[in-house]
């Protein structure tokens, strides 16, 4: 050790700068790459990953991390090809892989090959949410407005807690003009995410979705249109899976109430849009529950239960009002929460502790 040290003295070397030039560890490397990338700061986490890939071309976790983060930067192409080659050494290699191999292709504009992809990856992790949340993504962009809806509800069914997919679910079904399943989507999603820019974003579309096709064409008159897809099953056929037709007259019949008195004289007016939300959803969610026996699909089977649970345990109120909290703007909303955090928070608690059905196979 004496000698070692007097030869990295004559070299005018310091054992502080020897250590400084000496190689660092590999995971050291990509851990540090991985706190950058999660900071934003993708072209120093790009050369953590790169400095170990110098010495370790074949290093997997380190060029898988280095797609991702080139998918970050944009730079779709060079992520694809690192995926391409992970994926052809070892199919199995993770669904992150397949995960980023697919944004790729999408952030080139390739949809139709990303659902492959997706699709390709699906095959070694059937239970993996994000893949199937992704194939929604994707397919949503290629015009396959069915085939999406039904990965996001398989990626629900594997993680109900993903407010994305219930989120992308939603607005998928309302733009198609499936208004309850959509609604009952956008719902959950609010519960999950009640608060920031997408709630915001989201909630006009839930609030519209309440009162849609029912105006006031009078001082004693009120008009309701109900679409044709709002009044048939998920196939288009009447007695089909996920047929809302008698659920949609409730609503659209309820809607209508509040907008002409004469049709409920013995209750008073709701003192705010938020108050007229928890009547017409407290109604929707009565309703469902009288109809769902002889009712099937995937948002009858899967949604349903939940909502109508949540109506019986007298919670609408603290879901009405929490859905509506990133309506900062509205004092009722703001004040009715500060008033009632107790409510919200056993709300809260059930519904974290809700068992949801399992996936079906």
């Amino acid at each position: 050790m004496k000698n070692a040290l007097l030869l990295l003295l004559s070299l005018g070397l310091t054992p502080a700068v020897f250590a400084q030039i000496a190689p660092r560890p590999a995971r050291e490397l990509i851990d540090e790459g991985i706190r950058l990338y999660d900071a934003g700061k993708y072209d120093e986490a790009a050369a953590r990953y790169q400095q170990v890939l110098a010495a370790e071309p074949a290093n997997s976790t380190a060029l898988s991390e280095l797609a991702l983060t080139y998918n970050a930067l944009n730079r779709n192409a060079e992520a694809a090809a690192i995926c391409k080659k992970l994926i052809k050494a070892d199919p199995r290699v993770g669904q992150s892989v397949y995960v980023t191999y697919g944004n790729s292709l999408d952030g080139l504009k390739q949809p139709k090959d990303a659902v492959r992809v997706y699709e390709q990856g699906l095959k070694y992790f059937p239970d993996s949410y994000s893949l199937y949340f992704n194939t929604g993504i994707a397919q949503a962009r290629n015009g396959q407005v069915p085939a999406s809806i039904g990965s996001f509800q398989q990626a629900v069914a594997l993680n109900p807690n993903h407010a994305s997919s219930h989120m992308s679910m939603g607005v998928m079904q309302l733009s198609s003009g499936t208004r309850i399943p959509g609604l009952l989507a956008l719902s959950r999603f609010l519960v999950l995410e009640p608060r920031g820019a997408r709630a915001a974003q989201r909630l006009p579309m839930l609030d519209k979705a309440m009162s849609l096709g029912v105006s006031r064409t009078g001082e004693n008159a009120v008009t309701i249109n109900i679409s044709s897809a709002a009044l048939s099953g998920a196939n288009g056929k009447d007695n089909g899976p996920d047929n809302f037709g008698p659920a949609e007259m409730l609503l659209s019949l309820s809607s209508a109430a509040m907008l002409d008195k004469s049709l409920n004289k013995d209750v008073p007016p709701p003192a705010n849009a938020t108050e007229r939300f928890v009547r017409q959803f407290d109604s929707l969610c009565k309703g469902l529950g009288e109809l769902a026996d002889k009712q099937k699909g995937f948002t009858w089977n899967y949604y349903v239960p939940y909502f109508v649970e949540m109506q019986q345990k007298g919670f609408v109120p603290a879901f009405s009002y929490l859905a509506h909290a990133s309506q900062t703007d509205a004092p009722e909303v703001q004040q009715w929460l500060a008033a009632h955090p107790n409510e919200v928070a056993v709300f809260q608690e059930w519904s974290k502790n809700y068992v949801w059905p399992k996936p079906v196979k």
